[in-house]
């Protein structure tokens, strides 16, 4: 990670959001509340697709980097989207355009944790991946106008045939071996994936280990990790709070004199990117841990300060508010790709992202009234012990990150002895031999071991090569 095939994930990425955003304009701005038959087309055509792939990966046996032609189909529902739009079609036009949106998003999460090294570079990809994709959807969101609809047709018809472009160059370069993109950076995994091993068992996998006195057997924890990944995102989709959007909406208006809709979703987009930064040097469980309790002191202070007549009052600190959600938002998601066995990986990612949808047409019945403060005390609660419950989860059980073999064993109870070391260090624990460090000189063995001479050689303390 990375390259041209890389960035061209991200791009798609960002695709895939833009058409969300003009979804959520659609329904959030212009009322349009009884839209749910999108959704649930959508939902049904990801479950599909994700349910096929994995039989496929079943059959085959191995992983067989197929993301991109998966990514082409959706970009041309979204050519087709796009196409109705320029016709004011609108009702058609969300049909195709939420089936493209989820038929890109499902594989290029699935590419992009392949596409890291061992390193512990892989949440900084999901991140980066994340933040595209709420880039995209806060762009949309701020573009999208229905009495314009030609206008963001025209738009949308642009991105995604220069997406298509693309994908045929890089196709090309594939094929002139300029690249490669049909591997992973993980060469255990890739070892697997040639032998056929990678979709084994677990009790094949746990077989590989009997007997071996370099490994120790533990608890297998991983479906209590997926069931754990599941409920931190089911937290996620918080963000589309059908009443703390209105609030924020009404508190913007009351504090700039001007309404500025895509503001909740641009701070949320910020958010993304300040937790693809900090992925770089801190570990996620810290980032996790640090930012929701930012979040619940900022929630606490919305129900503190909340006055129907003076709104501006919570401006500030609902703006904080989508920011701190943002910086860990891609936690769940990689807590749930690393931790799910691999046959599954695109399947839990599709069940995750129906959550997510489901959660977020069902915030739309959220009740309306006069008095709106008994709903923002309840949601701003529910939002507190959800936040809490899920910061404890993660301290508790999300896996540091490493190569996805190891994660996977690790997962299973498998668990590498630690490797004793024969260094004699006699002078470090006694006193008398801590007074003088005894003086050696080493001598370099097969360019690799070296072996350190005592007394020293005082006529040559050059090091020898042999």
């Amino acid at each position: 990670m990375y390259g041209f095939s890389d960035l061209l994930i991200l791009g798609c990425l960002f695709v895939s959001g833009f058409n969300y955003g003009y979804y959520c304009k659609y329904v959030d701005i212009y009322d349009n509340l009884w839209n749910h038959w999108y959704a649930i087309c959508g939902c049904l055509m990801l479950l599909i697709v994700a349910t096929g792939w994995c039989l496929r990966h079943y059959k085959k046996r191995q992983f067989l980097y197929e993301n991109f032609y998966i990514i082409f189909h959706g970009l041309i529902t979204n050519v087709i989207c796009s196409c109705f739009m320029l016709n004011n079609d609108m009702d058609t036009a969300f049909y195709f355009g939420f089936t493209a949106m989820v038929v890109i998003y499902l594989p290029c999460f699935s590419y992009i944790y392949l596409r890291c090294d061992p390193q512990g570079l892989r949440p900084f990809a999901l991140a980066l991946g994340n933040s595209c994709y709420y880039f995209g959807l806060t762009l949309g969101f701020a573009l999208y106008n229905e009495f314009e609809a030609k206008l963001c047709g025209w738009v949308l018809f642009a991105l995604s045939t220069l997406m298509i472009l693309l994908l045929i160059i890089n196709e090309c370069l594939h094929y002139h071996n300029y690249q490669n993109y049909k591997m992973s950076c993980d060469l255990v995994y890739n070892l697997l994936n040639d032998e056929k091993l990678l979709y084994a068992s677990n009790s094949s996998v746990k077989a590989l280990f009997i007997g071996r006195d370099d490994y120790v057997f533990k608890r297998n924890t991983q479906y209590l990790v997926v069931a754990i990944a599941f409920i931190i995102l089911l937290e996620k989709s918080s963000l589309h709070s059908y009443t703390y959007l209105h609030l924020t909406w009404s508190a913007t208006y009351a504090y700039l004199h001007s309404q500025y809709w895509y503001l909740p979703f641009s701070c949320y987009t910020t958010g993304c990117l300040m937790g693809c930064v900090l992925m770089l040097r801190y570990k996620p469980k810290l980032i996790y841990l640090q930012f929701a309790i930012i979040k619940i002191t900022l929630t606490s202070a919305v129900l503190l300060v909340y006055n129907d007549h003076l709104l501006e009052k919570c401006f500030l600190f609902l703006c904080l508010y989508y920011l701190s959600m943002g910086v860990y938002s891609s936690v769940g998601l990689q807590m749930l790709i690393e931790s799910c066995p691999f046959l599954y990986i695109e399947l839990a990612l599709a069940i995750s992202y129906v959550m997510e949808i489901g959660a977020t047409e069902a915030s739309k019945y959220e009740t309306k009234g006069e008095d709106i403060y008994p709903i923002v005390l309840s949601i701003g609660l529910s939002t507190i012990c959800l936040t809490l419950i899920c910061a404890i989860l993660v301290l508790v059980f999300l896996p540091n990150s490493k190569g996805l073999i190891e994660m996977r064993n690790n997962l299973l109870g498998i668990y590498r002895q630690p490797i004793k070391s024969y260094t004699n260090k006699l002078h470090s624990n006694n006193y008398f031999l801590q007074l003088e460090i005894p003086v050696t000189s080493e001598v370099i063995v097969d360019n690799n071991r070296v072996f350190h001479q005592y007394p020293p050689n005082e006529k040559d303390k050059q090091i020898m090569k042999y």
